[in-house]
């Protein structure tokens, strides 16, 4: 009886040998096909991952300029977060750093059509504008000098010295309406006179003294403090501006000049603090005072636009007795013609 010979068994000694049926080989085809394509989607992502982790605010601000999304000045403003990576903003279960929110925060309030595209269109992980509005909240904007403007400055002038370093610092007060409400944040009633130092006033405010900061040698301003008042005298007033003072140079910002108006309450301020503003016309005027801390010159300076008006109003009120010498001079003019 023939006996027949055996056949030949497939060696699965080695990963890579073949299986016998074809249904096998077809499954491990589609295993081999699929890993591929997990492999290749893994490149793309890694790929696009270090596209927008190399992609900085600096990369952004020219794509955003030609579209007309922000303009020059807000440009200058958002260049001194140039270094920030996008992609690396906000990852799972960590907060934003202090950074990216003032990033985020300046880019929404000045240029929300650009937050808008960088967001919905570009899809940046920036934080949705309800995350705005709870950070604006629960900001301190108590009356007094404002610690985080002043903590913002003094990092801006460490990056930047020339830019924010030498800076005008202008005063003015500006009427506002007595109205009294409750506050519910702070759980506490506001629009009594308060000077930031704490003590509890029972007069309604009638005026609010702001103290700003703004750039000689760049286009930028911000304020830093702001007082409600009443009746405010001289001598509290240059305490304010003293201690202001004293606060910028502790950041290491030199303040050259003094802006305000010419009001009354303000010129003698200016006296108090070493100037001469009123004394004998046939004297040459001190317009320049020494800082508290430094001593060096701090010169005062008139806003002119409040200047003219001024001698606008005193040329109407004295009509009558300027009346005859206009009436010479045009007199004296026709007959040169």
């Amino acid at each position: 009886m023939a006996t027949s010979s055996p056949q030949p068994q497939p060696n699965d000694d080695h990963g890579y040998a073949l299986p016998a049926s074809p249904i096998a080989l077809k499954t491990r085809l589609n295993e081999a096909l699929a890993r591929v394509e997990r492999l290749e989607r893994e490149k793309k992502n890694s790929m696009a991952r270090e596209k927008r982790a190399k992609t900085t605010v600096k990369s952004l601000l020219g794509d955003l300029r030609e579209k007309n999304l922000i303009n020059e000045e807000l440009k200058e403003k958002l260049e001194f977060y140039s270094d920030l990576q996008i992609d690396l903003m906000a990852k799972q279960g960590h907060e934003y750093t202090k950074d990216y929110r003032e990033f985020a925060l300046t880019l929404h309030l000045h240029g929300p059509k650009a937050y808008k595209y960088l967001r919905e269109t570009r899809h940046f992980p920036l934080p949705h504008p309800h995350t705005i509005q709870r950070w604006l909240r629960s900001v301190d904007a108590k009356p007094g000098l404002n610690k985080m403007m002043l903590d913002m400055l003094e990092r801006r002038c460490q990056g930047d010295q020339a830019k924010y370093g030498c800076v005008s610092l202008m005063l003015d007060a500006m009427s506002i309406r007595k109205h009294v409400q409750y506050n519910p944040h702070t759980q506490s009633m506001s629009g009594f006179v308060d000077m930031g130092d704490g003590n509890s006033e029972t007069e309604v405010a009638t005026e609010a003294l702001v103290f700003m900061v703004v750039g000689l040698q760049g286009h930028w301003k911000t304020p830093i403090a702001y007082f409600l008042t009443k009746s405010l005298s001289p001598e509290t007033q240059r305490v304010l501006l003293s201690h202001a003072l004293e606060e910028l140079h502790a950041r290491g910002i030199r303040v050259v000049c003094v802006t305000m108006d010419g009001h009354a309450s303000n010129v003698s301020m200016c006296n108090q603090l070493g100037c001469e503003l009123k004394g004998d016309p046939r004297e040459p005027l001190q317009t320049s005072f020494s800082h508290p801390v430094t001593g060096e010159k701090v010169f005062v300076m008139m806003d002119a636009c409040h200047m003219l008006k001024l001698a606008r109003n005193m040329l109407q009120v004295n009509n009558n007795r300027w009346r005859p010498i206009c009436t010479s001079y045009a007199s004296a003019a026709k007959s040169y013609i």
